[in-house]
């Protein structure tokens, strides 16, 4: 697992999951440094939403935590904080214009000329503010686009007041549930398959929950999964 270690990875692989079943296509990014044997730094998850995204099978909506959008190209830059981490981008992203412009180039929604326009307000919304923020961070770009800021910390339970905007775990888990565990049979879609199907990474989630509805058990904690997988 390289340098990163395996609760970080798990983390970071729930938002992942939770994004795909929202609907986005999702990848990490690293940005280059000309420095030898560096990177400037690394994007937890880009992830991208088109606006007539559906899958009516699962008969589950797009989480209204998230307020996605059915008339925007979404484009989402993410960071997973853990439980002791402070709620905030790191430094190496939201204070490198040069970073953000790299960013903003691979997703691909934007000419060069609108690249450097927009990376200025990019990285006003990635920093942090005080009070905190309590709306996703976003910027509207051409073309019906916005670009938002997400932070996420499955190892927080809940949000509080003075936090910023962030997606829990309560939320991730309690919507994994939702789309993994539905109280009824779907007419149009099997919850039950060969789990491989959805690789490595998200089949030890998917069994997970699976798993524990199987047993009558409830969704769980961050700490059951841990539990699960082994993971100290």
């Amino acid at each position: 697992m390289g340098n990163k270690k395996p609760r970080s990875y798990t983390q970071e692989d729930l938002l992942k999951l939770y994004l795909r079943l929202n609907g986005f296509f999702i990848t990490g990014f690293i940005v280059h440094s000309p420095d030898f044997g560096k990177n400037r730094t690394e994007i937890d998850a880009l992830a991208i939403r088109l606006p007539h995204n559906a899958e009516p099978e699962r008969i589950v909506e797009p989480s209204p935590y998230l307020d996605p959008s059915f008339d925007l190209v979404d484009f989402l830059i993410c960071e997973v904080k853990s439980k002791g981490q402070k709620l905030r981008f790191n430094d190496s992203l939201c204070n490198s214009q040069s970073a953000i412009e790299s960013v903003l180039r691979w997703g691909g929604l934007f000419s060069e000329e609108e690249v450097q326009e927009l990376a200025p307000d990019v990285q006003n919304i990635l920093k942090h503010t005080d009070p905190a923020e309590q709306e996703i961070p976003m910027i509207l770009g051409p073309r019906n686009t916005r670009i938002r800021a997400i932070l996420c910390s499955p190892e927080r339970w809940n949000k509080r007041n003075n936090q910023p905007w962030f997606i829990c775990g309560q939320e991730i888990f309690s919507y994994l549930w939702k789309c993994f565990c539905p109280d009824e049979p779907r007419s149009a879609c099997s919850t039950v398959y060969d789990f491989t199907s959805w690789g490595k990474s998200y089949e030890r989630l998917v069994r997970y929950f699976k798993n524990r509805k199987r047993k009558n058990q409830s969704q769980g904690t961050i700490k059951d999964l841990y539990k699960d997988l082994g993971i100290k």
